[in-house]
């Protein structure tokens, strides 16, 4: 009762809103984006590309491998995003990413462990990792929002986050511009493992978006050299 009253107070002085177009809400026990936010998300699903995730445009069919993943099959496992790098899902990342949205960092881990459900064996896995920014990248934002996503993940899921195991060595230029090959060459080598190895472990390794698929590959070949079982990727969005 009391907990209860005090939920009413907070909203009664701090009137919940959409954290994303700013529209009243009801409350934020139930939900941080308004019905319209929440619409505006393309969440993804079938068919897809079976190792990289990707959706395709096509909405008829089975799933199978996409070009790229029949070209240069990947270091990782399977990779899986939980919507479509646009509309609600862009802006919300953005946000979290470049404005200090702490905020944004309960709800998009719990939407990410929710649909996470949806591709992951997760009661087989071992271990959550998020993709690390380099220390002076960290000093400029002040937090890692992969790292943010995954401890909120490994509270909804009951497992295990190693936050500072996974490390990056060296800082790579922005990738926004890079061709695909491009984006490969500058992740090469910028990754280490410096905690325990991992010993056939099932690893998830978390970021926010899946472009390219660089990063999350360069990741789980050190993942995998470190001993791990498996490396399944997922991601908030996945660019299209």
């Amino acid at each position: 009762m009391l907990q209860s009253f005090r939920r009413a107070l907070v909203d009664f002085f701090f009137p919940p809103l959409c954290l994303v177009c700013k529209r009243p809400l009801a409350s934020y026990e139930k939900a941080f984006l308004c019905d319209c936010c929440t619409a505006d998300i393309t969440f993804i699903d079938s068919p897809l590309c079976c190792t990289c995730g990707i959706q395709f445009k096509s909405r008829a069919g089975d799933d199978h491998l996409c070009g790229n993943c029949l070209e240069s099959p990947p270091r990782f496992d399977r990779a899986r995003a939980a919507g479509v790098y646009d509309g609600t899902l862009r802006k919300a990342i953005q946000l979290f990413k470049y404005r200090g949205g702490l905020l944004f960092a309960k709800p998009l881990g719990q939407l990410l462990a929710e649909h996470g459900r949806r591709f992951l064996n997760v009661g087989a896995l071992d271990l959550i990792v998020p993709v690390p920014l380099h220390r002076r990248r960290l000093r400029q934002r002040g937090y890692n929002q992969s790292l943010e996503l995954a401890r909120h993940m490994g509270l909804c899921w009951n497992i295990a986050v190693a936050p500072e195991w996974l490390v990056r060595n060296r800082a790579t230029p922005q990738q926004t511009t890079l061709s695909r090959r491009e984006r490969s060459r500058n992740v090469r080598g910028a990754f280490a493992w410096k905690g325990p190895a991992l010993s056939g472990k099932r690893v998830v390794l978390v970021d926010d978006v899946y472009t390219s698929g660089a990063t999350a590959n360069e990741c789980a070949g050190v993942l995998k050299k470190s001993g791990a079982g498996t490396v399944e990727v997922l991601t908030l969005a996945h660019t299209q």
